[in-house]
């Protein structure tokens, strides 16, 4: 789903060089892997803080966050079925 594919890829096969190639891609699966971990993270510490205190507000940001989560899935199913995800997300 989305880039990750072709910016993973398409540099490590033009190095020409299999040690270079595979730094690349390891290189590339850690910092991906550490910056949508951090994104998580930091997400799952502000919306606990927010939702702190009474049960209503917690309840209300797993609500937001459900339907923030439909609401991406639901916008990549449509782009991608018209034709014009890249277009959008260059």
């Amino acid at each position: 789903a989305g880039p990750g594919g072709v910016l993973g890829v398409i540099p490590a096969v033009h190095l020409k060089n299999p040690f270079l190639a595979a730094l690349y891609l390891g290189t590339f699966c850690v910092t991906s892997t550490v910056v949508m971990g951090t994104f998580a993270a930091l997400y799952g510490t502000y919306s606990k803080r927010l939702g702190a205190g009474a049960v209503q507000k917690e309840f209300y940001m797993e609500i937001f966050s459900s339907c923030l989560s439909i609401l991406v899935g639901f916008t990549w199913i449509v782009l991608l079925s018209l034709g014009i995800l890249d277009d959008v997300f260059p």
